[in-house]
């Protein structure tokens, strides 16, 4: 090797080695104190031993910013690259807040936003972990890396439904940068650090924690008690998800019994319809190994949402929750259906809609909050689905849940109906109290509301159940085969199977304009 290369070598060395310090020992030790990975120590946990490459790590940003006194910034404050995730290809970029307290400068926001069109064109994941106080400020520039922040937005919204994103929140994101997260597919937030606000006055004690996001504005999927953790749960989403929208979920080896029939079904609902239970006690009883991988928990519990396999193939599932509201179909829980819907028909994952819902909601409250507006949400974005599609209808099926749930003539490539089903275009308390109003005024004069009030509704919710509606297979709102409950687990993976090379294709059109 010439002399005139050693040069060059201990320059690189030296930049590299910069890198690998960071913000140096005594911000790395404060951030360490705080319960918090570095920004390397976050990669190094997330990809497999020994497969992380770096992309720009040459970059720096020397312009003076206030009060850091022109100090070195290493990668201008992002490491990023690629590596694998359990053998899989991945772009990940972790925003380093021991440097410059991870405010987001011009060269470090470019470094993203080409880092997702590369993770676009090469068909893999992203995987983003931020740990910013916002934009940097510069004394000749004010505001740094807003021009890139628009092409960072702008790649964000492009590949969107092309390549899977997801987002860890491990510390503070403000400003323009509280976009991405929610821009992302799914958002995972470390309770005890992480911090999301656009802006604006705070005025209430919880605002921006990962609980307000979970359970008030609904925009965190996934909250986790460490860095660890986190990083952990995005591991295991990832596993669920294909590299892109041009290939399947992975199928992977079940040690569950596609045959198995659970006596338990038998035993989750009450007798009387009165009584509520939890969906997720059913969905344990049917998925592989009772695994069901929950997402937005505690946000419109109403309805549930998360992954699950039958028989190693992935699903997504739907399901109206009648220990919560009754499972109503009202705002937030049609806006968490809509997204999640979305996505599952960007990746060719099946849809497994599970209904036992009153409907939407009737009343000035729910109108004034725009109930029809978003329940429309619904109707207009399961009618694009091309997706396979399963519903179980177990119970209750009234009004517009009958179509907003997969059932009716909506698309679903197969409808399953418990014996205990009920289609009806209301409640059947409602017509009985609005037919025989009068009968039962004088039932409760005379003492004998209850003897009277079931004379007229037992004989009603006979007529609504299904196995009354499915001797007419296209008039009333019906079902492709009424099942054992103990039989849902196979049906469900026998409809999948049969569903696997499914190909539906809806009208050719550019554009669609989606409900507001």
């Amino acid at each position: 090797m010439g002399q005139w290369m050693d040069g060059y070598l201990e320059r690189l060395e030296k930049s590299r080695q910069e890198c690998m310090d960071a913000g140096g020992k005594e911000r790395i030790e404060v951030q360490h104190s705080l319960g918090k990975l570095t920004a390397r120590e976050r990669i190094e946990h997330l990809v497999d031993p020994g497969t992380f490459e770096d992309i720009g790590s040459q970059v720096r940003d020397t312009r003076q910013s206030f009060g850091e006194g022109g100090k070195l910034n290493p990668a201008d404050g992002v490491s990023m690259g690629f590596g694998k995730v359990n053998g899989r290809t991945v772009m990940v970029y972790s925003v380093d807040f021991t440097i410059m307290s991870g405010s987001i400068g011009d060269q470090g926001v470019w470094k993203i936003a080409e880092l997702i069109q590369m993770a676009g064109q090469e068909q893999i994941p992203v995987i983003g972990m931020i740990d910013s106080a916002g934009s940097r400020i510069s004394f000749d520039k004010g505001a740094v890396g807003l021009n890139g922040m628009g092409r960072l937005v702008r790649n964000y919204c492009l590949y969107s439904g092309i390549i899977p994103k997801i987002t860890l929140l491990l510390g503070p994101c403000t400003g323009p940068m509280a976009q991405i997260p929610v821009l992302s597919d799914f958002l995972i937030i470390n309770e005890k650090t992480g911090f999301l606000w656009l802006g604006g006055d705070i005025e209430s004690e919880d605002a921006g924690t990962a609980e307000f996001h979970m359970e008030k504005s609904g925009q965190c999927d996934l909250i986790a008690d460490s860095d660890e953790k986190a990083i952990d749960l995005a591991k295991q989403l990832l596993d669920f998800i294909p590299q892109n929208c041009w290939e399947k979920p992975a199928i992977i080896e079940s040690t569950d019994d596609p045959e198995r029939k659970d006596d338990a079904l038998l035993d989750v609902m009450p007798d009387n319809p009165k009584f509520t239970y939890d969906m997720r006690e059913v969905i344990e009883l049917i998925v592989d190994n009772g695994d069901f991988f929950e997402l937005k928990e505690e946000f419109a519990p109403n309805l549930v949402t998360g992954l699950a396999r039958f028989d190693g193939m992935v699903a997504g599932i739907a399901a109206s929750n009648p220990e919560e509201l009754s499972g109503i179909m009202e705002p937030d829980s049609s806006d968490k259906y809509d997204r999640f819907m979305m996505f599952l028909d960007a990746f060719n994952i099946p849809l497994i809609t599970m209904s036992d819902t009153t409907a939407y909601p009737p009343g000035d409250k729910w109108e004034r909050m725009g109930v029809i507006r978003h329940g429309a949400k619904n109707l207009h974005g399961y009618s694009h689905l091309t997706n396979p599609k399963v519903t179980i209808v177990l119970r209750r099926s009234y009004g517009g849940s009958n179509i907003t749930m997969g059932c009716s003539k909506m698309g679903p490539d197969f409808i399953y109906g418990w014996p205990t089903t009920e289609f009806a275009p209301t409640g059947p308390e409602s017509i009985v109290e609005a037919i025989f109003h009068k009968e039962l005024a004088k039932a409760k004069e005379d003492g004998n509301y209850e003897e009277v009030y079931n004379s007229f509704l037992i004989p009603l919710k006979e007529q609504f159940n299904v196995m009354n509606f499915a001797k007419s297979f296209t008039t009333f709102y019906t079902v492709h085969e009424v099942i054992d409950p103990r039989e849902t687990r196979p049906r469900i993976i026998k409809a999948l199977r049969v569903t696997r090379n499914k190909r539906e294709e809806l009208p050719e059109k550019n554009r669609f304009i989606k409900p507001a």
